[in-house]
């Protein structure tokens, strides 16, 4: 029984400290899945659009204005965008810039 439970704490640590880098502010993740957004962009990997530590390598060290400007270029995004306000997009960009 003390195994399982020294088992169990294990993986539940394991299981936070994986999620920690995701979860910096966990709002800008919300409001990316609630705008589409994790339709076309993973976290780790690339899907059809970058990855989001991609995304967030390529704007190092700039503001999050800017990587605004950069979706708002995209032509793809023109749709997702009609929805979302600018506070929206500020907020998801802040989590993505933090990865």
């Amino acid at each position: 029984m003390k195994r399982l439970v020294i088992s169990t704490a294990v993986g539940v640590a394991a299981a936070l400290f994986q999620v920690s880098g995701y979860a910096a502010d966990p709002r800008g993740m919300e409001e990316a899945k609630e705008h589409g957004c994790l339709k076309c962009h993973e976290v780790d990997k690339k899907k059809v659009g970058p990855a989001y530590k991609d995304i967030s390598a390529k704007y190092k060290g700039k503001k999050v204005e800017d990587a605004m400007e950069g979706v708002k270029a995209k032509p793809v995004h023109k749709s997702v965008l009609a929805k979302t306000s600018d506070g929206s997009l500020k907020e998801i960009l802040e989590w993505v810039l933090s990865l």
